[in-house]
């Protein structure tokens, strides 16, 4: 117990001096858990999984990292981040917003292959639902509000230059669906299927867009 407190102190101690170099293996921790993750699953994966992808033993990780838990916080939040800045990214873009929300459903569902399956677990694990207990989830709730802002104006854009058809008091549930078709797919997506996350999400962005029922001649 001794020997475990001392490690997460000079964990802490590192991480508060901000060394580069430090900063720099812990990222290639990261980014090796995130392979065993995508190849293993969360479940299946042990850190010592993760110490053999960059050659190290396992006792050495813990300079770094408490465990793998924290390591899969670590790699969804990196995830997630990334989905939060492509959403803003598109927000800011000189396009319409028909283009907008059409890149928006194609790279939400490039982004679940890119990262299967361990952004599938956040998305299905009752750990979305999370309280403001810990630093890790107030980041990921803070990230989730700007990502579902993010989406209700590129909507509102829609609305304001009349590309889009929705009433204002729609916006909200308009977003929650097609962040809702995204993610369900958690149920039966796997990158072995024969369609890509772009092609699934070419379909679902025709489907939102185009609408299902067949136009009158």
């Amino acid at each position: 117990m001794a020997e475990e407190s001392d490690i997460a102190q000079r964990r802490a101690l590192a991480r508060s001096i901000g060394d580069p170099e430090y900063r720099l293996r812990r990222e290639e921790i990261i980014s090796a858990a995130a392979r065993v993750f995508r190849r293993k699953g969360f479940r299946a994966a042990k850190l010592q999984d993760i110490a053999k992808e960059i050659g190290k033993d396992r006792a050495s990780l813990y300079y770094y990292t408490s465990g793998k838990d924290e390591l899969f916080q670590d790699v969804v939040a990196e995830a997630v981040r990334k989905n939060v800045e492509m959403v803003e990214q598109l927000y800011k873009e000189k396009i319409s917003s028909i283009e907008k929300l059409r890149a928006l459903v194609v790279q939400l569902m490039e982004s679940y292959e890119a990262h299967y399956p361990y952004l599938f677990v956040y998305v299905q694990e009752p750990m979305t639902h999370l309280d403001d207990s810990t630093e890790w989830s107030r980041m990921m709730i803070a990230l989730q509000r700007r990502f579902d802002e993010g989406i209700r104006g590129i909507i509102r854009q829609g609305l304001e230059d009349g590309s889009l058809n929705v009433p204002q008091e729609n916006v909200r549930l308009i977003a929650n669906a097609i962040i809702g078709m995204c993610s369900w797919s958690h149920r039966w997506y796997h990158p072995t299927d024969t369609s890509s996350g772009k092609q699934i999400g070419t379909v679902f962005a025709d489907a939102i867009l185009n609408g299902l029922a067949k136009k009158a001649d």
